[in-house]
């Protein structure tokens, strides 16, 4: 039969001496790790947090006039009317016609 396997020549599932890692590999290991997590959760969240934030400061200025324009063309008339947030409540928007007249609160 042949000769017996000597102590040292069988495999207990331990890693050798050489590759365990020491306790101070396991801290560096371990602050890598949440690091990578953070760096990762900033390049998520970040972005996330920012969607949104110019459309509500532009809203909250003071200053800021959001006046919308629209074009219609009808046969035979064409003229483009513009009306403005900051225009009185019931008062009639500003319509200016193709051959520069004007009509309304301009």
């Amino acid at each position: 039969m042949g000769e017996p396997l000597r102590e040292a020549d069988v495999y207990d599932g331990g890693l050798p001496d050489r590759l365990s890692p020491s306790s101070g590999s396991l801290l560096v290991r371990a602050t890598l790790l949440f690091a990578g997590v953070f760096v990762a959760l900033a390049l998520i969240i970040v972005p996330i947090a920012d969607r949104g934030t110019a459309t509500r400061l532009a809203a909250g200025a003071p200053d800021l006039d959001m006046m919308t324009t629209g074009s219609i063309t009808a046969a035979p008339r064409q003229y483009t009317i513009h009306r403005s947030v900051l225009q009185a409540p019931g008062s009639a928007p500003c319509i200016l016609f193709a051959d520069s007249s004007r009509q309304g609160s301009c």
